[in-house]
């Protein structure tokens, strides 16, 4: 671990269009000349959010180099797969392959504890620089409660995917970096601490530029670590919260959400910033270059497409609407989600023969991808938490608890019943009686259709132990990769054998031969 989590912070450029995220970090930090004013913790800071642009994390991944960012993980279930295999990085989950030596179990991990210790710089120097008087105490406490929030979603990250991992709190030197692993649990616990305590009023503001993190942002992480570890109540509390901090609604524009135009909604709880109208800055869009054409190595499969209802709520095996030629007939989130063969051509320039050269289904992401023949990746935000993400979380918890059952249904109605979507709501769709686990289907439905391609299916499909169904129905889509999932294993990533060879307090998960 020592090759990543040291005491130098190593910075990227990092450029944005806020005043605060314009700042330049540094190339190489050293304690000597640096911590010395605020400008100096200011550009530190700025290295935490760069972090979270980095490949491994939720910064784009070129083919070819077999690792992904965390979004493409959607590529890694029954939401879509990767066609250039076997130059991606999921398809060593998809075809059960994946081992210590994998570059996406890598790059993930290098990633996240880069990340990490980016933050710890912060969380430990700007203490002692507010007691040494060189840093106002309100800007010094908001860029330490800001760190601990990004330090705290890299950590649910590793825990999500690794499981036990080290837990570093603290700035590590050469002679400190052999560090055992702590359980989940105790992680988990520890990220809470931290997350409960800058949601306090007074901590983190309830507004501030984009890209950086408010008290709704930590709440929301909050609410999907509680959500993730089954603390059920936890998570339908930390939900209300920001529900009622009244800083948020459903945008009626589902169809314009995803461009650049929708990246200052208020629909928008957290998202990482990126901007490339300088290619030269090296920063690159979070998803892809836009070549005239939809992205043909991130396929969508039609078990995905076919999960969107008709328009009057029923399932197309059981609506009359149901016409497989006319997507008029369904939920308008899928064309605004997807290309679809009955869609328009991409900029109105790619015909009918590249589409089906180029996807065996006739499919194509649509979401995040601004029709622009522009060659160059475009100014949009990653959305990493949505008010929709908060409702349906919180909707879950209560599913679960077993109590709410006409909030359960108004929270789904809010998400569905946006302007440009007013699907039937659950009442008059799916009846007024369910029962709690019928409503709990509901919700994993509307997440699925809700957030396709933003980066929560693989971990939503992980914690719900449902990855064997989903593969099957990849399997009987014909897509790429064999699809076969081992339950033994799959619910667990190894440790990268590089960070084991390093770190010789470490031991590897029992799942993959260790203890």
């Amino acid at each position: 671990m020592k090759k990543y989590i040291i005491s130098v912070l190593v910075s990227a450029l990092f450029f944005s269009c806020s005043d605060f995220l314009d700042r330049a970090s540094l190339s190489e930090l050293a304690d000597s000349n640096f911590w010395n004013s605020e400008a100096d913790a200011q550009k530190a800071l700025v290295g935490c959010y760069d972090a979270l642009q980095q490949e491994g994390s939720f910064g784009f991944c070129w083919p070819g180099g077999n690792t992904c960012s965390l979004r493409e993980l959607d590529f890694a279930t029954d939401n879509g797969y990767f066609a250039w295999i076997p130059w991606v990085g999921p398809d060593v989950i998809t075809n059960n392959t994946l081992s210590p030596t994998s570059a996406v179990v890598e790059a993930v991990w290098d990633a996240s504890y880069a990340g990490i210790a980016r933050c710890n710089n912060v969380i430990e120097k700007v203490p002692q620089m507010i007691a040494d008087g060189k840093i106002g105490e309100e800007t010094g406490n908001t860029f330490v409660c800001e760190a601990k929030f990004i330090r705290a979603m890299f950590y649910n990250h590793l825990v999500s995917l690794y499981r036990d991992v080290p837990l570093v709190f603290n700035v590590l030197t050469t002679e400190t970096s052999q560090v055992p692993k702590s359980s989940k649990e105790e992680i988990v616990t520890a990220i809470i601490q931290d997350l409960k305590d800058i949601t306090e009023e007074g901590m983190l503001p309830v507004t501030a530029d984009r890209g950086r993190a408010t008290r709704g942002a930590a709440l929301g992480l909050l609410t999907r670590v509680y959500l993730y570890n089954e603390m059920w109540q936890e998570a339908a509390d930390a939900a209300k919260r920001i529900m009622d901090l009244g800083q948020y609604e459903i945008d009626p524009n589902y169809s314009s959400l995803f461009t650049e135009a929708g990246c200052g909604s208020n629909e928008i709880v957290f998202a990482i910033r990126f901007v490339n109208t300088d290619q030269s800055n090296g920063e690159g869009g979070f998803l892809a270059y836009n070549y005239g054409y939809p992205m043909e190595w991130q396929l969508p499969y039609p078990n995905l497409a076919n999960d969107y209802y008709c328009t009057d709520g029923l399932p197309i095996s059981a609506s009359p609407l149901y016409n497989p030629d006319d997507d008029a007939t369904r939920d308008p989130r899928l064309t605004y989600t997807l290309f679809t063969k009955n869609g328009d051509s991409y900029d109105g320039n790619v015909g009918t023969a590249w589409w089906t050269w180029n996807s065996p289904f006739q499919l194509f992401m649509r979401k995040y991808q601004n029709q622009r023949t522009t060659y160059t990746a475009d100014n949009q935000d990653m959305y990493v938490t949505r008010y929709a993400d908060v409702l349906l979380m919180r909707a879950e918890a209560l599913a679960m608890l077993q109590t709410g059952r006409e909030e359960i249904m108004s929270l789904v109605n809010q998400v569905r019943q946006r302007a440009d979507v007013m699907m039937p709501c659950v009442e008059d769709a799916e009846g007024s009686n369910l029962s709690y686990e019928e409503l709990l289907d509901v919700v994993k439905h509307e997440r699925r259709v809700e957030l396709a391609f933003e980066g929560t299916r693989y971990f939503d499909l992980l914690r719900w132990h449902e990855m064997e169904d989903a593969y099957a129905r990849c399997r009987e889509d014909g897509g790429a990769g064999s699809h076969i999932f081992d339950s033994s294993k799959g619910y667990v990533w190894p440790i990268p054998q590089a960070e084991l060879d390093n770190n010789r307090a470490l031991v590897q998960a029992p799942e993959w031969g260790g203890r």
